[in-house]
């Protein structure tokens, strides 16, 4: 009964959080899976992207009925990531689990920095339509290095995708956080089933339950943070995440490795 209740609590936080920044879902839900509820740090990744692509997959939905998804980024983006979680797939199979949490670790404080540094108010350059440059060969590394590190340790990228889709890209921050749901989900679904073909399944054991029971929740959770979304200071709530990103990548690193 404790962990049915603290399932349903971290996938209403998770949830809202993606809702209201765009990101951070994963590096908060393998902590929980992979410290809160005592699974093997294998099992965590993978079930962090299970959850994290399902929410993705619901709050992106409702950014593309609103008209926030650029879906010229998404084919770009998503495209290469689905190359990017494909080739990372064989390595993160085969990666000794406490090097993929060190990993993770690393990748956590680097999203808690650039969470720390973003403003909801940033200017973003003039709007680029990709047609009209060619091929967009920055876009593409971008989105197949989002799409490999989603494979290796489970995490969406979409505090990578979100500053790169405002200012690399130009699109309103608003677009920027729909269209980067879309990709996160799409990423999400490459990681899990190129894991899957590099033979993931065998020996990882993966809690079907309780990894429905937290992606339900988020999916819940994503709808409220969504509502908030333009009824909180972006600038205060990204530097609240930042800090707790950071704390979660320390205490998981403290947990598995100690």
């Amino acid at each position: 009964m404790d962990d049915l209740w603290i399932e349903i609590a971290a996938g209403l936080g998770v949830g809202t959080g993606m809702g209201l920044v765009g990101a951070g879902g994963a590096i908060f839900t393998v902590p929980v899976f992979g410290v809160v509820l005592g699974h093997p740090s294998k099992s965590a990744f993978l079930e962090a992207l299970a959850v994290t692509g399902t929410v993705a997959a619901s709050s992106g939905a409702w950014s593309a009925l609103r008209g926030r998804v650029d879906w010229q980024r998404v084919v770009i983006f998503g495209g290469a990531g689905i190359v990017g979680s494909q080739l990372a797939a064989p390595v993160a199979v085969r990666m000794e689990p406490r090097l993929q949490v060190l990993l993770f670790t690393l990748v956590a404080f680097v999203a808690a920095y650039r969470m720390w540094g973003s403003s909801a108010g940033t200017t973003a350059p003039a709007r680029k339509d990709v047609r009209t440059h060619g091929i967009p060969w920055k876009s593409l590394a971008w989105g197949t290095a989002i799409g490999a590190l989603t494979s290796l340790i489970g995490v969406g990228g979409g505090f990578i995708l979100i500053p790169t889709l405002a200012l690399l890209e130009g699109l309103p921050m608003a677009t920027a956080i729909g269209t980067s749901l879309v990709v996160i989900c799409i990423n999400a679904v490459a990681g899990i089933f190129g894991q899957w073909l590099n033979g993931a399944a065998e020996g990882v054991p993966f809690d079907v339950r309780s990894t429905a029971i937290v992606a339900a929740c988020g999916v819940v959770g994503s709808f409220a943070g969504g509502a908030l979304q333009h009824r909180i200071p972006q600038v205060a709530l990204r530097r609240i995440f930042a800090v707790l990103l950071a704390a979660a990548g320390a205490w998981l690193a403290v947990r598995v490795l100690a």
